[in-house]
């Protein structure tokens, strides 16, 4: 009856949760209806894909600092200072390297950040706009790869000092016969802390982006108590700091190789935050306004990390002038604690301090691995995956893939992922070249979700050639560098560019895109396009409704429009 309510009451109410999960398993066809996504009306959208609505856009400046503030706070920022020490240098220049390094991830990660902050879209569909709606997978995998490997790691990690842990708690524990055998690279005790890992990591599995904020806040004051508590702990018991103990002279080599090291280990530094400089769109995108995104994350970066790697070089120093030895890993380091004194009191602090770095460590990996996994690959199965099941799914293979043999024996293909940033530095800086300098901060939603041969991102059969091309020469130079980590003789010029790594490939990768835009322009690389304030308004069981103010600079016109994503893509558009 037309003007009436397409409500019937007389319709059955919904079904149990119990009742469809049960109904899901009746049949193949049963479970495929189950597990198929209602928002996803085509390979580019569902609702992790389209733009955050009002309501999941809750990440505040204090969010933002608290992520990076508590992403700081983890094993290898605790022993960053190892390396630069081993090469001679002294704790000052070790501190100026990561402060640095820092200050430049930082800048780099509110450039990239931008674009999310402001369309509310997360990395795979804005890569879509500088790399092509079908170019984006291969960037988006690039990514993904090195997500699940490290998301493995971490739970390895995080497995130890769990085992730790329970060696505080049970004087027998390193006495349990150990059955592995050696050829498997671990042992009981490690393997059952392992397993606890993977289960405590399962219920934060089933928290939204959106949410698990509250985790990074939580984490970001445990860790620094626990650290500063090592830190007063160590310094009390030596009677100060001892920095000189740390520090060989005889061990400095040349000006020349001196300073290509430091620079070497300036390019860890960017090397470690490389996966999150690419995927900062990701949490951007649910940036409550704007700016939030920028204020919060100058600061905390170069803050948190200098404070880390400080605290674990005080430590270090002080544990070594008593026991001798240089502990610069925490488990290695709470472990020889208890080596040295099982007492009451010594196994209640290291109790406390490894099950902070637990913590820490799985906070860690949901940051830096299995949420940037989870949100990217929602792009490749938008029918079946968004960003719960992806967390679920690079859990699950985290776990399969014995991340301990990787690390315990795969010293080629741990070079390799110490090597990963020069693939990586090429796509961040297309990324900020293309919305700051090519387009001007202008970008067209409606295209991003379109499979149209007019689509301006279509570019050539989905692929934006000028990118790829960018791609390439940002990671040759350094390249033959990266092949001599595993061993091949090349020129001492080819390591030096090696060492260079991510600066080298970002700067490369970001003037080729510049050059090559200048001569084979891009659609709406004019600077004049369609800016959206988008937020969703409306769903239905067939729709996603976006609605947004347009404006075109170029007619300084403004006009609302709704945008609606149907089974071709978000093609339709219509006044309101």
């Amino acid at each position: 009856m037309p003007g009436s309510s397409s409500y019937d009451s007389r319709e059955p109410a919904k079904t149990s949760r119990l009742h469809n999960f049960k109904h899901a398993f009746t049949s193949f066809h049963a479970f495929h209806e189950a597990i198929v996504l209602k928002s996803s009306t085509s390979i580019l959208v569902n609702e992790d894909l389209l733009p955050s609505p009002p309501e999941k856009q809750t990440w505040t400046t204090w969010n933002f600092f608290a992520y990076w503030w508590s992403e700081s706070w983890a094993v290898s920022t605790w022993s960053i200072g190892s390396s630069m020490i081993a090469l001679g240098a002294t704790i000052r220049d070790a501190m100026l390297v990561v402060v640095f390094a820092n200050i430049l991830s930082a800048v780099v990660i509110c450039l990239n950040g931008r674009a999310a902050s402001r369309y509310h879209v997360g990395y795979p569909v804005l890569s879509r706009v500088m790399f092509g709606v079908f170019g984006s997978y291969f960037v988006v995998i690039l990514r993904a790869i090195l997500g699940i490997i490290w998301a493995g790691v971490q739970m390895y990690y995080e497995g130890q000092f769990i085992s730790i842990c329970l060696r505080c708690i049970f004087p027998g524990w390193n006495k349990i016969p150990n059955d592995i055998p050696a050829s498997q690279q671990i042992t009981t005790q490690t393997m059952v802390g392992f397993f606890l890992a993977f289960l405590f990591t399962i219920p934060f599995m089933f928290i939204h982006t959106t949410k698990i904020r509250h985790l990074f806040t939580l984490k970001s004051v445990v860790l620094p108590i626990a650290g500063l508590g090592l830190v007063i702990w160590s310094t009390t018991a030596n009677g100060g700091v001892s920095a000189s103990k740390l520090v060989d002279p005889s061990v400095k080599t040349s000006s020349v190789v001196f300073a290509w090291g430091i620079v070497s280990q300036f390019n860890s530094v960017m090397g470690a935050n490389c996966a999150l400089l690419v995927t900062v769109p990701d949490l951007a995108r649910y940036s409550r306004t704007k700016n939030a995104q920028f204020y919060g994350q100058a600061l905390a970066l170069p803050l948190a990390q200098t404070i880390c790697a400080a605290f674990g070089i005080i430590t270090t120093s002080a544990v070594k002038n008593m026991y001798g030895t240089a502990y610069w890993n925490p488990y290695d380091l709470l472990n020889g604690i208890l080596s040295e004194s099982y007492s009451s009191r010594s196994r209640a602090g290291v109790f406390f301090a490894s099950a902070a770095f637990a913590f820490a460590t799985l906070g860690t990996s949901i940051a830096c691995n299995i949420t940037p996994f989870a949100a990217d690959v929602t792009c490749l199965a938008p029918r079946y995956v968004n960003i719960i099941r992806g967390q679920f799914i690079c859990l699950i293979v985290a776990f399969a893939i014995v991340p301990w043999r990787i690390v315990a024996t795969a010293n080629g293909f741990l070079n390799f992922l110490g090597g990963y940033s020069i693939f990586q530095g090429p796509v961040v800086g297309i990324m900020i070249v293309d919305y700051f300098i090519i387009r001007k901060g202008n970008m067209d939603l409606k295209d991003m979700y379109s499979l149209s041969a007019d689509s301006r991102y279509s570019y050539f059969h989905g692929f934006n050639l000028r990118a790829f091309a960018a791609f390439v020469v940002g990671f040759l130079l350094p390249l033959p560098g990266f092949a001599a980590s595993f061993g091949y003789n090349i020129a001492p010029a080819a390591t030096h560019m090696y060492a260079l790594g991510w600066v080298l490939s970002f700067v490369m990768g970001s003037l080729a895109y510049l050059a090559i835009c200048m001569i084979w322009k891009v659609r709406g690389g004019d600077g004049v396009g369609e800016t959206f304030e988008a937020r969703v308004v409306g769903k239905d069981d067939q729709h996603m409704i976006i609605d947004g103010i347009v404006s075109r600079p170029a007619r300084q016109q403004e006009q609302e429009l709704a945008i609606v994503v149907g089974e071709k893509g978000c093609n339709s558009i219509s006044n309101v």
